[in-house]
């Protein structure tokens, strides 16, 4: 392939595969510094207990639901009546009858709980800057574009985008049910080019999952897009982990640079699916539950590993790379959670023709158990 391949660009799966290690996927926004106080050794023990007794008296008062992705730091998630994934944080945020719901996460999460409120609610935001990467590489005019070359063509877009991407997308997934959401697409549309995106890794696995159910995949298209942070997680990483733990398995997010090496150890049968998986947040923990190995090499962001500790207390992680860390999760602090809580600010709001037209795709994946 001899044209300049840029990230957002559009191209069918096989090529977007091959142009992976040749394309610059690196963040497309600036990344802000971690705030000091993103780490609770940072924050003194007074103030931690100052912080957690008001945000415990303003929720109760003002009838407050606190969500936290499994990304945020430990004092946040401590602070939360919820912690998950994307797609748990979703579907707990929807059934709440709160009137006030605060998700300390990346906006696009925050988005959809502002697209799925019943009308009293409000939605808050600890921090405006907790925006993502990923979901910046993907552009609004090159998916018009797709559509327009392909007229029946059918747009799966990773919930990991904002609502302009969603509102003109088929069906949004998550990476806990991206398998399942690719599948049945193929199945239901045989005929149609279907495209993926934002992730290329994670698109890398849908490309897989359909050949393992016998579906071509000569008529999928990947996005070249990327999270900066599991971009870095990288095969040589976790081998050089497994050197170092033999006796220690393996779980993966599929948005890792390390996917298609985990994939194929796994479909050559060099390693069993009981020492290395490939699973979503939410599906990590439940790795975690049942696998009986005491040690666990996880390619995930290093706070993740926090929930994940209290999930198997008498486990081991280790980090296939231990520098993970996203910036702009972590852009959320317990400080600014109670501020967000105390002041009522930083709501969330979607404009109601954009909000109606991005609902769909995101009730279809919330349907997709």
């Amino acid at each position: 392939m001899n044209k300049l391949v840029l990230p957002g660009d559009i191209l069918p799966a096989r090529e977007a595969i091959e142009m992976i290690s040749g394309v610059d996927l690196g963040p497309p926004i600036e990344v802000p510094p971690i705030p000091t106080c993103a780490n609770p050794a940072n924050v003194s023990f007074d103030e931690r207990a100052l912080l957690n007794g008001e945000i415990k008296r303003l929720k109760k008062e003002k009838n407050v639901l606190i969500l936290a992705h499994n990304y945020e730091p430990p004092d946040v998630q401590d602070a939360a009546d919820f912690i998950g994934d994307s797609l748990h944080l979703a579907k707990i945020g929807r059934d709440s009858d709160a009137d006030v719901l605060i998700e300390a996460s990346v906006l696009f999460m925050n988005e959809i709980l502002a697209v799925m409120k019943k009308p009293h609610q409000k939605v808050l935001a600890p921090s405006l800057k907790a925006l993502c990467s990923l979901a910046a590489h993907a552009d609004v005019n090159k998916v018009k574009a797709w559509k327009e070359a392909h007229p029946d063509g059918k747009v799966i877009s990773y919930v990991n985008t904002y609502l302009d991407i969603k509102a003109i997308s088929d069906i949004c997934c998550a990476s806990a049910n991206a398998a399942k959401v690719i599948r049945y697409m193929a199945e239901l549309y045989p005929e149609s080019p279907l495209l993926f995106l934002p992730d290329v890794f994670l698109g890398y696995y849908a490309a897989k999952t359909l050949e393992k159910v016998g579906q071509t995949t000569d008529r999928l298209y990947l996005m070249m897009g990327a999270c900066h942070v599991h971009e870095k997680i990288t095969a040589h990483q976790v081998m050089r982990q497994r050197a170092l733990h033999p006796d220690a398995a393996v779980v993966a997010h599929m948005e890792c640079g390390c996917v298609s090496k985990c994939m194929t150890l796994l479909d050559q049968g060099l390693v069993t699916e009981e020492m290395m998986q490939l699973r979503s947040t939410w599906g990590m923990m439940e790795f975690l539950k049942k696998t009986p190995q005491k040690k666990i090499i996880v390619a995930t962001t290093v706070t993740n590993i926090y929930p994940m500790s209290k999930v198997a207390p008498d486990k081991e992680f280790i980090p296939a790379n231990p520098e993970a860390r996203c910036a702009f999760m972590e852009q959320n602090t317990l400080r600014n959670l109670y501020e967000s809580l105390r002041d009522m600010k930083h709501e969330i709001t979607v404009d109601p023709e954009l909000a109606r037209q991005a609902r769909i795709p995101i009730e279809r994946m919330l349907a997709i158990q």
